[in-house]
C-alpha cells in the first residue's frame, strides 16, 4: 500500500515479499555502525523482523518504517518512517539508506515527507535520535527542522545517542 509520495520517490507499506531487501539493508556496515545490529542473518529473521517491527507498529500505531522506492523504476532503496518505542511518549523519525543512494538527498526527501504526514496521523511531536559522530544523519534531522535536547544513554547497548526533537505544526 502506498502510504506517500515525492516527486522522486514512493513510500509504502513493507511486505513479507521484502525480506531479502530488508536482510541486505540490515546488514550493510552503515547500518550495523549507526543504527545497530539488529541479529538479521537469513531471510527467516528478516521476515521475523518484518512481522514484529513495522507490520505489528502498522497494525498497533498506523505507522512504522516504510519501504523507500526509486519513483522512475520501483527500485527499493532503504527505509523511512516513525517508530514507537515504549521508552518515549512520541515517535522517532527513522531512515537508513543503501549505500549506493547516499548523498542525493533521498533520506532529506523521505524524512520530509513522513513529517508532513503526521499532521494526517495528528503526531504533534517527533523525535530524531542519531549516534554522535552520525554527521549525515545529524544533517538530515536538522535541515527537517529538529533542534537538539539532549545526550543519552541508549539501553539496547549502553551507546551514548543524541536526541531531537520537533514539534509538527497542525
Amino acid at each position: 500500500m502506498i502510504v506517500l509520495e515525492t516527486s522522486r520517490l514512493i513510500l509504502r507499506h513493507l511486505e513479507m515479499a521484502h525480506a531479502d531487501f530488508i536482510l541486505n539493508l540490515l546488514n550493510t556496515p552503515g547500518f550495523l555502525k549507526n543504527i545497530g545490529d539488529r541479529g538479521v542473518r537469513d531471510r527467516l529473521q528478516a521476515e521475523t523482523y518484518l512481522l514484529d517491527g513495522p507490520l505489528a507498529s502498522y497494525r498497533q500505531h498506523g505507522f512504522g518504517l516504510y519501504l523507500v522506492e526509486l519513483k522512475e523504476t520501483g527500485e527499493p532503496i532503504g527505509l523511512c518512517g516513525l517508530v514507537k518505542r515504549p521508552v518515549f511518549d512520541s515517535p522517532d523519525l527513522g531512515y537508513a539508506l543503501l549505500p549506493a543512494y547516499w548523498g542525493r538527498g533521498y533520506a532529506l526527501e523521505s524524512a520530509e515527507a513522513v513529517l508532513l504526514h503526521c499532521k494526517v496521523l495528528k503526531i504533534r511531536r517527533v523525535l530524531g535520535i542519531v549516534s554522535p559522530g552520525n554527521d549525515s544523519s545529524i544533517s538530515v534531522l536538522e535541515k527537517v527542522g529538529m533542534i537538539f535536547k539532549e545526550r543519552a544513554l541508549w539501553e539496547e547497548d549502553n551507546s551514548q545517542v543524541l536526541i531531537y526533537t520537533r514539534e509538527i505544526d497542525m
